[in-house]
């Protein structure tokens, strides 16, 4: 395929996402990435994020956005499944700015056995998956929570509000076991 036959996809799914995080805006990311970004559970119904088409790029949360707002009916109406996940122990470590950190230790204790170690880190013992578990707890995490959750079994780790600098250089790092 030569240079005139290659296929530009910034033309099917240009780059007009931003996302703003702690008064600092990311981007730009295209569709896909933002789709992406909602599976793995950094972007959450009340992240700022903005488009560069039709409104002028005003943030505005996520869920309200009419290009993403189904990303998130889809998953108010699909509870997560516990019995589908195998019981696995996990290491969380919370750290919120706001009020937020009772109601994270609600959702550890709705979905299994917990411990806090010393403040902020907590292991857990729970039949949900990573994907499910950071999903839970960033339903009710506010604008600048950062958490950090190890699956002790498989090696997988899972993050938020760490920012895109930090998620290149962790998966740069972090290499779950097989």
């Amino acid at each position: 395929m030569n240079n005139d036959e290659t296929l530009d996809l910034s033309e099917i799914d240009p780059p007009i996402w931003r996302i703003m995080a702690n008064d600092i805006v990311y981007g730009p990311y295209t569709l896909g990435q933002m789709r992406a970004f909602h599976t793995e559970g950094r972007v959450a119904m009340t992240s700022k994020v903005a488009d560069g088409d039709g409104d002028g790029g005003a943030f505005m949360e996520a869920k309200d956005q009419p290009r993403l707002a189904s990303l998130f009916r889809a998953v108010e109406q699909a509870p997560v499944s516990l019995e589908a996940a195998t019981e696995a122990n996990y290491l969380i470590v919370l750290r919120p700015i706001a009020d937020s950190r009772t109601a994270m230790i609600g959702i550890l204790n709705e979905i299994g056995r917990f411990a806090e170690l010393m403040p902020g880190t907590f292991v857990l013992s729970a039949a949900i998956s990573i994907g499910d578990l950071r999903k839970r707890l960033n339903s009710v995490s506010e604008m600048g929570d950062k958490l950090v959750v190890v699956n002790a079994d498989n090696g997988r780790l899972a993050w938020l509000g760490l920012g895109p600098e930090t998620d290149i250089h962790v998966r740069s790092v972090w290499k779950p076991k097989s």
